[in-house]
């Protein structure tokens, strides 16, 4: 148990932390060039109704700009004190926080974003969070699909600048003047009586296709 005065400076590391790290992705998303693919009837799905956010933990600082006016997001943030870090963040785009994962407060997690996307909002989770292994969707985001009736979203994003930190999902961190891609997978809907462990090879597909279309679309000169 931390002592109280050892909580305040945890509170406000975390929370310089958080305004310095919201500043920065501001900054870097107005300098950066973001460009949109991928399938035009998921882009269109996104446009008109709530659903699920499906993108690689190594990708999650790159949608937050992009995403900061849109509204009504929810996204699973793990337990974690990195996780602290991102939560925290977030009010500062517009977007929600639960806390939670596939291995600490996996089910109060999922049943929390349950109850959000009954109050009208959309969800965000990286599918191989939070310890991987990487590219690989684990079953949770199939079983909310499942239970919300929500269509998932398969979002791939790259940056052309950017800086790749030695983890083991090789996380990324945007760097300004540089361009974003963003393309949509066709969108995966899991109904009550369908193949779970199918769904979440498709996804896993998908999602990997989307990401190494954004990486050649970010890439081009």
């Amino acid at each position: 148990m931390l002592k109280i005065s050892e909580q305040k400076k945890l509170n406000l590391k975390y929370r310089i932390v958080a305004n310095f790290a919201s500043f920065y992705l501001h900054l870097t998303g107005f300098f950066t060039k973001y460009i949109y693919g991928g399938s035009k009837a998921s882009f269109e799905l996104d446009a008109r109704q709530r659903c699920i956010y499906a993108f690689w933990h190594n990708q999650q600082l790159f949608l937050l700009y992009p995403k900061r006016k849109q509204g009504k997001i929810c996204v699973l943030v793990s337990m974690s004190k990195d996780g602290e870090y991102i939560a925290r963040s977030l009010p500062k785009f517009k977007m929600k926080a639960m806390r939670g994962s596939t291995t600490r407060g996996g089910y109060s997690a999922l049943r929390g974003l349950m109850d959000i996307a009954e109050a009208g909002y959309s969800l965000a989770i990286t599918p191989d969070g939070p310890r991987g292994p990487i590219y690989n969707a684990r079953s949770g985001i199939i079983y909310l699909a499942q239970k919300t009736r929500l269509p998932i979203i398969p979002a791939g994003v790259a940056c052309s600048n950017k800086i790749t930190v030695n983890s083991w999902d090789k996380f990324q961190i945007p760097l300004p003047f540089g361009r974003c891609a963003i393309v949509y997978g066709d969108a995966v809907w899991v109904g009550e009586a369908d193949d779970t462990e199918a769904a979440r090879r498709r996804l896993t597909d998908i999602l990997n296709s989307a990401t190494a279309e954004a990486a050649r679309i970010a890439a081009r000169r």
